[in-house]
């Protein structure tokens, strides 16, 4: 089958791959359709069922209601109480009871209305819960084949009571209700199917085989008619038969109309069906059949046939300009095939010339020269018997060309290496004057240091890369109270590098002065730098304030490695501040800042990145771990011991103070003291 498909040609695997899209997509609706359909029916019953259910339940409610206040009527109390049973059988109908009863707390009869009535109707258990919890007690009961609505009330003014009035009322007025709003026809049958109770039109014997098939919902199908079952299990209180409540209504009219429009909605798609695969083969046709004639065009080119007529040239679309093409191939063909013959011609007088001209010329050497004459015409007649024709007159000037080609050439490679050597000389010339422009920069913009003060001290460290690599720390009062510090490091290095280490900590230092706390200053130079980096610089940035009235420490840092609390000698902790992306990338960038109290004495230690994971010549990084275990081996806290321990430190790990590193490596300790 695929060697049919692919064999069938371009127009016809783009029409079966076409068709074959087409059918998927309609399964996939149709099997969509289906599903969907399935699913919102069962929605739909699902829904109705509840409905009726909670609708039945309401009923039993409002007539639970109704009986209690009608067993507590004051007449009905006074005639049962009196034991007068003609005035109670007078006052039932009014209130909607069929008969009462009025028993003692182990229920015996005290009186029945109308008698004999038997109103054993719950047993001793029942009597005694009613009394106990002093509550009426309602439910559904079938009595003399018929199901009744019952109620269960203390009876008299007096509590605790002691005796228990009953009264029945029909479920007919409620089974009415029920088929009135559903639309259909409402039944109480038991369990075994017999009816005891309905209301509405539609026949108890055209919906009762539906129960065999023991499910709630089910669709019945009589004389051309379709009614809509649903069953409800109801408990019968008084401990006797289960009850069903079931709800039916004709749907037989929804059924033909569901029917009619399945049935319209398969025809209309077999008709879009059947359309779309006659428009997809008349398009294809149409489309390509002038590729089809260019490409028999082409073949007859590639046979040699340069008579070959080309048509659809005069169309504006892609088979327009394939068929322009192979008019253009089939003309230029027939343009080299005169142009060799004429060349043949050509040659034929040209080689008897030369020969004639040449053997003249042999004749007048000596012997030597005729012999290298007969043999450079002895080179012309070989490269013209292989059928070269440009070949004849080249070959007396071929190793002239050779010459002047071999010198042409070693002048061009002297050329080249010359520009190669001036452009690198060049371009190192500028990068060292941008490295040492940056250089400057970088070691402009290091603060000088703090005043002498006893309970503060600050002493920073760059140990500057091979490379400029754009680091920079700082530390200034903001006020007499308040130590700011910054360290930064931005990815890239050069010239724009330099610049972006001077604008990021210019726009965090007005931002300071003008009180912002970190979080604010980062996040308002960050919309500063990222507006301003072109070349798509990482600035990883950290700031933290020092207020010294409360011992407080202020932090953010955007792309920075966490600082170092060290609280005392070998007691070195990693502070757990908020981690953030770089600045310059993201203008929306919020930065989050963590505060922290310092205990007094402390010393802060901020590290760069290029510290950390700075490596030595064996590719091993200095590390977080190395740099908490030089901490806590200090023996001295103070801000430049610190410093120094550090750069000790890197030195070591380095290999010596002249070993070139590949990244800046910057240290900033704070010193706290009481």
């Amino acid at each position: 089958m695929r060697t049919n498909i692919m064999g069938a040609g371009l127009g016809g695997r783009m029409f079966v791959f076409a068709a074959g899209a087409v059918l998927a997509v309609l399964a996939t609706a149709v099997l969509f359709s289906v599903l969907w359909g399935d699913r919102t029916a069962e929605r739909r019953v699902a829904e109705e069922t509840r409905v009726a259910q909670r609708l039945w339940e309401s009923l039993m409610e409002e007539e639970a209601v109704v009986m209690q206040r009608a067993a507590a009527d004051p007449l009905l109390v006074a005639a049962m109480d009196r034991n007068n049973g003609q005035a109670a059988a007078a006052r039932l109908p009014l209130l909607g009871f069929s008969s009462a009863a009025l028993v003692n707390s182990v229920g015996q009869p005290l009186i029945s209305v109308p008698a004999p009535t038997d109103m054993r109707l719950i047993d001793e258990r029942r009597v005694a819960q009613v009394l106990a919890q002093n509550d009426a007690y309602t439910g559904l009961v079938v009595v003399g084949g018929a199901v009744q609505h019952m109620v269960a009330a203390p009876f008299g003014e007096a509590r605790p009571a002691d005796r228990v009035v009953l009264a029945l009322r029909t479920v007919q007025p409620s089974l009415t209700v029920l088929a009135r709003v559903l639309g259909g026809s409402a039944y109480l049958v038991d369990g075994n199917g017999a009816l005891y109770d309905r209301a509405g039109a539609l026949p108890w014997e055209d919906i009762q085989p539906s129960l065999g098939g023991g499910g709630d919902h089910a669709k019945v199908h009589r004389s051309g008619r379709s009614f809509e079952v649903r069953t409800l299990r109801l408990a019968d209180p008084a401990g006797g038969n289960t009850l069903a409540l079931v709800v039916a209504r004709e749907s037989t009219l929804e059924d033909m109309a569901t029917s009619l429009f399945d049935t319209s909605a398969i025809l209309v798609l077999m008709t879009v069906l059947a359309a779309s695969l006659f428009g997809l083969e008349w398009f294809f046709r149409r489309s390509l059949a002038p590729i089809h004639a260019s490409l028999s065009a082409l073949s007859a080119l590639a046979d040699g046939n340069t008579n070959v007529a080309v048509l659809g040239a005069e169309r504006n679309d892609e088979a327009g300009r394939l068929a322009r093409t192979v008019e253009v191939f089939r003309n230029r063909s027939r343009a080299l095939q005169d142009a060799e013959a004429r060349r043949g011609r050509h040659w034929l007088r040209q080689q008897s010339f030369i020969r004639k001209q040449m053997l003249r010329m042999a004749e007048t050497l000596p012997d030597q020269g005729r012999v290298e004459l007969l043999g450079d015409l002895d080179r012309i007649e070989s490269v013209t018997g292989r059928g070269d024709g440009a070949g004849g007159l080249a070959v007396a000037f071929e190793v002239m060309a050779e010459r002047v080609r071999s010198q042409h050439a070693a002048l061009d490679g002297m050329v080249v290496q010359l520009r190669a050597s001036l452009d690198t000389k060049t371009e190192l010339v500028e990068l060292q004057k941008q490295f040492e422009i940056a250089r400057r920069m970088q070691e402009a913009i290091l603060p000088a240091g703090l005043p002498a003060r006893p309970d503060l001290a600050a002493a920073g460290l760059l140990l500057p890369a091979a490379e400029f690599d754009g680091s920079f720390y700082d530390f200034f009062l903001a006020d007499d109270d308040t130590l700011v510090v910054l360290l930064g490091q931005v990815s890239g290095g050069g010239l724009a590098g330099g610049f972006m280490t001077v604008t990021a900590r210019t726009a965090v230092r007005a931002l300071a002065s003008a009180g912002l706390g970190p979080g604010a200053c980062l996040t308002g130079a960050n919309r500063l730098l990222a507006a301003d980096n072109a070349a798509g610089l990482r600035i990883g940035l950290a700031m933290g304030v020092v207020t010294l009235r409360n011992r407080r420490f202020v932090f953010a840092g955007a792309g920075v490695p966490a600082p170092f609390l060290a609280r005392r000698l070998g007691d070195v902790v990693d502070l757990p501040v908020a981690e953030n992306l770089p600045l310059g990338l993201d203008a929306g960038l919020t930065v989050a800042e963590t505060a922290f109290d310092l205990p007094v004495p402390s010393t802060l230690v901020l590290c760069g990145s290029g510290l950390l994971d700075g490596t030595n010549r064996f590719d091993v990084p200095f590390g977080r771990t190395h740099m908490g275990d030089v901490l806590s081996g200090l023996d001295d806290l103070s801000a430049d011991s610190t410093v120094a321990a550090v750069q000790a430190a890197l030195f070591e790990h380095a290999g010596g103070r002249t070993v070139p590193m590949a990244r800046d490596r910057t240290c900033l300790a704070v010193r706290v003291r009481a």
